[in-house]
C-alpha cells in the first residue's frame, strides 16, 4: 500500500510539473511574440513611430526595453494584499510626457480593503502659504495623492479614454492634508469612511459618471497614484512613506505559482505592445503631431507656438487634480530660437516647462537643462517669464535645451491654491526668432549665465535627481 501511494504521489508530481512547464513555456512564447510585436511597431508607419533617425530609433529601444522594466517590476512585486510602493517612472521608465520635475510612485490596492499611508515630510510651511522660505531641507512643493481605477494605455485603443477606463475617484494635495508639527502625516484608504474617523481619509470606491457616455457606475480602484513634485531641486527632499494593509499586516505573502508566472508573462506580452501603440496613437490623433487630423484647420499641438493653460484632456483619469496645462510642438533649424514669454497675474503655487521627445519622454533633465520649474527661473522685471529653446546655450538664464532634438513637445503646467478668476488665468505667447535676435528680442535685465554658472545650475540638477530616484 506505502509502495503504491508513493507511486501515485510521484506521477501526480510529475504530470502537474509538466503540465507547469507546458504552460510556463507557452507563456513564455506569447512574451517573446509581445516583445516582437512591440519591437516591430517602432519602425511600422502605421505605429506612427517618428521619423527614423539614429537617435531617434536609439531612444525608441531604450523606450521599450523601459517599458519590458516597468511591467516586469508591476507584475512581479505588485500585490493589493502586500502593498508596498514602486516608482512607475524614473530616469529609465518615462512615458506619457512625464513632469520632469516630479516623483511619480504607485501602490496596488483592492476596493474592498482598508489600508493605511503613513509618513513623514520634511519643512511643511510652503504648503500653508506661498511664500518660499529659506534653504533648508523642505518638502516637495506639491504632493498629491490620487485613487484611480487603472493605468492609461493598456488597451492600445483611444477609445478607452471616452470609455473613462482610468479615472479618478478621490485625491488629497498639500493645500488639504493634515499634518502634524513635526511633519507626520497618515491617511486611511476604504470603500467607507468610517463614521467617527476625522483624519485624512480616501474612498476606493464610488459611484461615477462618465462625461463622454453620460453613464453612472460605481467604480473600484486598482491603483494609489503619488505625484511629489519638485520645484526647489536643491532643497526640496521626498517623503518618508509606508503603505501597508490592515487586515493583512504581518502575513506572510505566499510563493508565486507556475500558474501566476504564466498569467503575469501574458499580462506584459499584452500591455507592452498596446502601451507604446497608445501613446503614439495619442500623439498622432489627439496631439495632431504631424497634421491636422480632424480638419478643424488648426493642429492640437500647434508648431513653434504653444496653447494657452486649460485643464488636461484626459483630466477624468490619472491626470489633472487641480493641474492646469499648456503645450505646443517645437521644430528648430540649428540656428532658430524660439522664445516663450508667460504672464501670471496670479503667481502659481507651482509652476513647470519641459520638453519632450517624439516618444513622449522628457530628454535627460539630470544632465541638461531641459525643464525649468518657477524656482529655477524667477519673473523678469516685467511680470513675466521667458523660456529660451535653442539647440545651443545663448549664455542667458532661461535657457531649455533641446539637448539636439529638432523636433519635440513643450508642456507646461501650474497648480494653484485657488483656481484663478476669469481674466487672472495664466498667458502664454511664443515667437521664433534667430539665435542671434535672442539678446534683443528680451528684456534687458535678463540675466547673464556663464559656462562655469551653467555648469554649477547642471551640478545642482544632478545631485538632486541621484537624491530623488536613490537606489539605497
Amino acid at each position: 500500500m506505502i509502495i503504491k501511494v508513493c507511486i501515485t504521489l510521484v506521477l501526480t508530481l510529475a504530470v502537474n510539473s509538466a503540465v507547469a512547464e507546458d504552460h510556463l513555456s507557452a507563456s513564455w512564447g506569447q512574451l517573446i511574440d509581445g516583445l516582437q510585436e512591440t519591437q516591430q511597431s517602432l519602425t511600422d508607419p502605421e505605429s506612427f513611430p517618428p521619423q527614423l533617425t539614429d537617435r531617434n530609433l536609439a531612444e525608441g529601444y531604450r523606450y521599450m526595453l523601459a517599458h519590458l522594466s516597468r511591467l516586469i517590476e508591476m507584475e512581479m512585486r505588485l500585490h493589493p494584499r502586500y502593498p508596498e510602493f514602486y516608482r512607475s517612472m524614473d530616469m529609465l521608465r518615462k512615458w506619457t510626457g512625464e513632469n520632469p520635475d516630479a516623483m511619480y510612485l504607485k501602490a496596488p490596492i483592492d476596493s474592498t480593503g482598508y489600508y493605511k499611508i503613513s509618513g513623514t515630510a520634511a519643512d511643511t510651511q510652503e504648503w500653508m502659504t506661498s511664500e518660499r522660505g529659506a534653504s533648508a531641507p523642505k518638502a516637495p512643493r506639491m504632493v498629491t495623492f490620487q485613487i484611480i481605477t487603472d493605468v492609461p494605455g493598456s488597451t492600445g485603443r483611444l477609445a478607452e479614454m471616452s470609455t473613462c477606463k482610468s479615472q479618478t475617484l478621490d485625491y488629497l494635495n498639500s493645500f488639504n492634508l493634515l499634518v502634524d508639527e513635526q511633519g507626520h502625516f497618515t491617511i486611511l484608504i476604504g470603500p467607507k469612511k468610517p463614521d467617527l474617523y476625522r483624519g485624512n481619509f480616501l474612498l476606493s470606491s464610488k459611484r461615477m459618471l462618465c462625461p463622454a457616455t453620460g453613464q453612472e457606475a460605481v467604480r473600484h480602484a486598482k491603483f494609489l497614484a503619488v505625484r511629489e513634485i519638485f520645484s526647489d531641486w536643491e532643497n526640496e527632499r521626498t517623503l518618508d512613506m509606508e503603505i501597508v494593509r490592515l487586515d493583512a499586516q504581518g502575513e506572510s505573502r505566499p510563493p508565486l505559482t507556475a500558474a501566476q508566472i504564466s498569467k503575469k508573462m501574458q499580462n506584459i506580452a499584452s500591455e507592452l505592445p498596446n502601451q507604446v501603440k497608445f501613446w503614439q496613437l495619442l500623439q498622432e490623433i489627439s496631439l495632431e503631431n504631424r497634421s491636422d487630423i480632424n480638419g478643424d484647420g488648426r493642429r492640437n499641438m500647434p508648431v513653434n507656438s504653444i496653447n494657452q493653460p486649460a485643464p488636461p484632456f484626459t483630466a477624468g483619469g490619472v491626470a489633472g487634480a487641480q493641474q492646469l496645462f499648456a503645450g505646443g510642438i517645437f521644430e528648430l533649424e540649428q540656428d532658430d530660437a524660439l522664445i516663450v514669454k508667460v504672464t501670471a497675474p496670479e503667481e502659481p503655487h507651482y509652476m513647470g516647462f519641459q520638453l519632450s521627445n517624439q516618444w513622449f519622454e522628457g530628454p535627460d533633465q539630470q544632465n541638461y537643462v531641459s525643464s525649468l520649474s518657477g524656482h529655477q527661473l524667477p519673473v523678469s522685471s516685467d511680470g513675466s517669464r521667458y523660456y529660451i529653446v535653442t539647440h545651443r546655450d545663448p549664455g542667458l538664464a532661461g535657457w531649455v535645451a533641446t539637448t539636439g532634438l529638432p523636433k519635440g513637445y513643450i508642456s507646461m503646467r501650474f497648480i494653484f491654491r485657488d483656481e484663478p478668476v476669469t481674466g487672472k488665468m495664466p498667458r502664454a505667447t511664443a515667437m521664433l526668432v534667430k539665435a542671434d535676435q535672442i539678446a534683443t528680442t528680451l528684456p534687458a535685465d535678463i540675466a547673464a549665465v556663464t559656462a562655469e554658472q551653467r555648469r554649477d545650475e547642471i551640478s545642482i540638477r544632478q545631485s538632486h535627481i541621484k537624491m530623488r530616484w536613490r537606489g539605497h
